[in-house]
């Protein structure tokens, strides 16, 4: 994984829900943001190494060694300091998770229901 990244406007959602996925994409069309999906680590690693991405939107319902292992490695290169706004969402049950992803260094954790109500302000920019 390269250090440099971020910048470019683009948003990686970190998943492997489609019904996300398409919402995601419909608010990022709207500001004029490319979203590129990634379901493994190796597919994430592709899309940040590009440096295009500056907004990781990771679904916590996903795959639980996936999300952790992305976010591991993004706090050992210091990805937030380099521009990267990490934003996690899942089921507000699941409060191991949330947690979980605030452990691994992400600036917003959201139940599902605030991280769709706020969609549009958090892929605006």
């Amino acid at each position: 994984m390269t250090a440099a990244a971020g910048g470019g406007g683009g948003i990686i959602l970190l998943g492997q829900n489609l019904f996300f996925l398409a919402r995601v994409e419909m608010a990022a069309e709207a500001a004029g943001r490319p979203v590129q999906p990634a379901r493994t680590i190796a597919e994430f690693r592709e899309l940040y190494a590009a440096g295009e991405a500056d907004l990781l939107l990771v679904d916590l319902e996903g795959e639980v060694a996936v999300w952790e292992a992305v976010l591991t490695e993004l706090a050992a290169v210091g990805a937030v300091g380099k521009g990267l706004r990490l934003v996690a969402f899942g089921p507000h049950e699941d409060r191991a998770a949330l947690e979980r992803a605030r452990e691994l260094g992400c600036q917003e954790v959201l139940n599902k229901g605030r991280f769709s109500g706020r969609l549009g302000e958090i892929v605006g920019g």
